[in-house]
């Protein structure tokens, strides 16, 4: 059950740095940490909600027709998701934007780990294009439609759910 940790999100994932790695050497010291587990799922829900918060205004965008904005929302929808299930797996995640090169490498016991990872590239390509180039051949190219771009996040947000529910204790 996650636990919200008695500091700042932000400082908690500063003094853990690895959540995993401080549980392990605190409990080679005797000193039981049931806390730290609950305090990253905190950290990883939010996260989480996060995504589907950008997945939210993605749809609105699109809906809107603002192809740029829905395929940006789009891309950090399944880009915070991913860093849920990154950051609960392996303990940490940057939080720099060196962060968006690892976006695509998810846990080896996700399903469909390499299929995701390819649309998520694909959705991290087409964000750089509707947020940097203002060129005269922008639009296109772009290789996902918005309204594509939107659909694939969701069904990620929803295989990331259940996922994190089924393999991390989730409850989301």
């Amino acid at each position: 059950m996650a636990k919200k940790p008695p500091v700042t999100e932000l400082e908690f994932l500063k003094l853990s740095s690895n959540h995993l790695e401080l549980d392990r050497k605190l409990s080679c010291l005797g000193c039981q940490t049931p806390d730290i587990l609950h305090y990253a799922q905190h950290v990883c829900e939010a996260w989480f909600r996060l995504g589907e918060e950008h997945l939210v205004e993605a749809k609105l965008l699109v809906a809107a027709g603002c192809k740029r904005a829905g395929l940006s929302r789009a891309y950090y929808a399944a880009y915070n998701a991913s860093k849920a299930a990154r950051y609960i797996k392996a303990g940490f995640v940057s939080l720099k934007g060196d962060d968006h090169a690892a976006a695509s490498t998810l846990p080896g016991d996700f399903p469909d780990a390499a299929k995701w990872s390819m649309k998520i590239g694909t959705l991290y390509e087409n964000r750089l294009w509707a947020d940097y180039d203002n060129w005269t051949d922008t639009e296109a190219r772009f290789t996902l439609k918005p309204t594509d771009a939107v659909a694939d996040a969701a069904v990620f947000i929803d295989e990331t759910r259940a996922y994190l529910n089924s393999k991390c204790g989730m409850n989301l």
